[in-house]
């Protein structure tokens, strides 16, 4: 899990992070220009997932001295910040929610930011919370009394809560930066949230638990502590012990870079990140395992803080997480404070300050601009927010030079697109081509730039064709219309009866005129069956209707191409085929 120097106790902490090695990279071709002009295409046949209500977030903490400052929260709101994460990193595992206080010598309180001060905060910007109990020197008791407390009392509807943060850090590894009062290891940390999970649903069953996991190819991923009686490692102890009472999973990550270029490619790394914390998912997390969301609840740039590469960087990273599945990411942090000063290639003062919003504060003689003042990483942010609303549909896009990035989605007015140059020194061209939608005017266009350092409103914008400043996030809003090819299909199946069931091998063959991604198969079983168990697909059954869905290889089924996938089904009676098959609602002949 890795660390960087950032405060959590209102003071610094840190131990160096491991760079994630296997490279991702989810929709850009890479290569060579094959023109001076950059071809970005927008596939609307390609389908993402939807951008989820929580997907946007931002930490804040109660040792934060301007969290309830108006400025602040008008901040949050213009963001389009959709999830608010308390009360702040390790201090979660010092605090005692029920006084506003911490344990003695474990950071600070601010008299002003108890949990009641941060859900107004919550409420008046319409971001949601999400909590971190205190799992290192809190009970379970403790942890059910604050869900009731916010729940039942108050009626906050807090849905989303973390049990602990990054409790890997409290020694069973060695390094030791999170407070820690039970003994150590995972077996430990396994066993005590089945109690927490218990009591915290017994004070509100509506709720969702999420337990802490390692970051794939990072210190301490895949050490097991047998010093501390564990026999496997922390994500697969947590998730054989509790898989089957989780709702999600907790993962931070937080890149290390030695350069700009280097942090700007950091984002290529998230796919293979996912890709790896599902697959330990599906492996040890048994039936429960399709209803695991994985968040995000803390990442940064780690590399020039306060800088126009980082706003580059939140934006790539928070779009690559949700377009890989991740129902929320929550940047560190909204005010962080000043470490250790530098002065960027562009002239500008980084002031080493995580947060999103200065603090104010000095380091000796370099003083902060004034409480309140964004840093770039803000305008990332509020890029993603004003491109990616809650309920969006993620499009594919490809880009024929990593040196732009693109991004699309398609909401009730038409298609958002982002475009995110990490050049340095050169404004690139680019040509838009639309494949599925006819687009119509630019409704709205803002652009962030390292020259400007804000996103603002530009004019002129054309839908196909456009140059990007050095260093810039360009959001267009597009009005036009799109006919959705109508999906047709054929499917053909074997079926083997045995004594109490069948075997059924099916093959779905996609006949319509495109590419069908994030395809859903559903079936009607007659009243005595039930699917027991199905490969190269997941299922669910309602009722007597199945739903088979991609697995994590398998998302899409191109025009002309043949899906095959099967089930086990018991029966009671006499072994009897599914009388239809249908593929996105349509059904299929036979």
């Amino acid at each position: 899990m890795p660390r960087i120097s950032r405060r959590r106790f209102a003071v610094t902490a840190g131990i160096p992070a491991m760079l994630a090695l296997t490279a991702g990279g989810f929709l850009l071709a890479q290569g060579a220009k094959a023109s001076n002009t950059i071809a970005i295409d927008v596939n609307m046949s390609k389908n993402l997932g939807t951008v989820s209500n929580y997907a946007n977030g931002l930490n804040t903490a109660t040792f934060d001295g301007h969290l309830n400052d108006s400025a602040s929260t008008s901040a949050i709101a213009a963001a389009g910040i959709t999830a608010l994460r308390y009360p702040g990193g390790s201090t979660a595992d010092a605090y005692r929610w029920q006084t506003n206080t911490t344990v003695d010598g474990l950071g600070y309180a601010n008299p002003n930011n108890d949990f009641d001060d941060f859900m107004g905060i919550a409420h008046k910007t319409g971001a949601s919370p999400i909590i971190t109990v205190n799992y290192g020197s809190g009970t379970a008791a403790e942890a059910a009394a604050w869900v009731k407390y916010a729940n039942v009392t108050k009626h906050y509807g807090v849905k989303y809560w973390e049990l602990g943060n990054e409790i890997p850090g409290d020694g069973t590894y060695g390094a030791a930066w999170e407070h820690e009062e039970k003994p150590k290891g995972a077996t430990t940390y396994a066993n005590n949230i089945a109690d927490y999970i218990t009591q915290m649903k017994a004070a509100d069953p509506s709720i969702k638990v999420g337990a802490v996991l390692t970051t794939y190819n990072s210190w301490p991923d895949g050490l097991v502590a047998s010093q501390y009686g564990d026999t496997a490692d922390w994500n697969t102890t947590v998730l054989k012990r509790d898989g089957a009472n989780l709702d999600f999973v907790i993962v931070h990550d937080y890149p290390t870079s030695k350069s700009e270029s280097q942090l700007l490619t950091q984002y290529q790394n998230i796919a293979s990140v996912i890709s790896h914390t599902r697959a330990e998912i599906n492996q040890y997390a048994g039936s429960n395992a399709p209803n695991i969301q994985i968040m995000i609840t803390e990442t940064n740039a780690s590399f020039e803080s306060d800088s126009a590469p980082a706003a580059l960087y939140a934006a790539d990273s928070y779009m690559t997480f949700l377009q890989n599945g991740v129902t929320n990411i929550d940047w560190w942090d909204l005010h962080n404070g000043p470490s250790t000063t530098s002065t960027l290639p562009d002239g500008a003062t980084d002031f080493g300050d995580g947060g999103v919003l200065s603090a104010g504060g000095c380091t000796g003689s370099v003083c902060e601009p004034a409480a309140n003042t964004p840093f770039p990483a803000y305008y990332g942010l509020q890029a993603v927010g004003a491109f990616a609303p809650a309920g969006a549909q993620m499009i594919g896009t490809t880009s024929s030079d990593a040196t732009v990035t693109s991004y699309a989605v398609k909401t009730s007015t038409g298609v958002n697109l982002m475009l995110v140059n990490h050049s340095a020194q050169s404004s690139e061209p680019v040509a838009v081509t639309y494949d599925g939608f006819t687009a119509g005017s630019v409704t709205s266009a803002q652009q962030f730039s390292e020259a400007t350092k804000k996103l603002q409103t530009i004019s002129g914008t054309d839908a196909h064709a456009l140059a990007l400043p050095p260093y810039s996030i360009t959001v267009l809003k597009l009005s036009g219309s799109s006919a959705a090819p109508t999906a047709s299909c054929t499917v053909a199946s074997s079926f083997v009866a045995w004594p109490g069931g069948y075997t059924a091998n099916v093959k779905i063959t996609n006949t319509g005129p495109a590419a069908v991604s994030s395809w859903k198969i559903t079936f009607g079983l007659p009243s005595q069956q039930r699917v027991l168990v199905s490969w190269n697909a997941t299922h669910s059954q309602s009722g007597q209707t199945v739903t088979a869905q991609p697995v994590s290889y398998d998302k899409t089924i191109p025009a002309g191409a043949t899906l095959p996938f099967g089930f086990n089904a018991s029966d009671s009676g006499t072994a009897t085929q599914p009388s239809w098959y249908a593929l996105n609602g349509v059904r299929c002949s036979s």
